[in-house]
């Protein structure tokens, strides 16, 4: 393997590592928003912040990914959030 190759490896390593850790955070955030919203009576999917969301990372997107690239792969963590919750014993008391 070239020295080139290794190192480009060991940067997506890195960015993988910070995408894990990012990822996780984000699903431990979702559980204080199930709360949120249960305690104003809103239910807890909302398809317009989904779509909000979308357009919002399209606009700042600078590429190379393309908006169906971030749509597959938003809908992909969204969907883990949304698993994530249901398995979760009572999202309102999660820590």
């Amino acid at each position: 393997m070239s020295a080139d190759l290794a190192v480009c490896r060991e940067k997506i390593d890195t960015i993988d590592r910070h995408l894990l850790q990012l990822i996780n955070e984000r699903q431990r955030i979702t559980l204080d928003v199930v709360r949120a919203k249960r305690e104003a009576g809103l239910p807890v999917l909302d398809s317009g912040r989904e779509d909000a969301l979308l357009q919002k990372l399209w606009s700042v997107n600078q590429g190379p990914l393309s908006e169906d690239g971030i749509r597959r792969i938003w809908l992909a963590i969204m969907g883990e959030s949304r698993i994530y919750q249901a398995l979760s014993a009572d999202p309102g008391k999660a820590e």
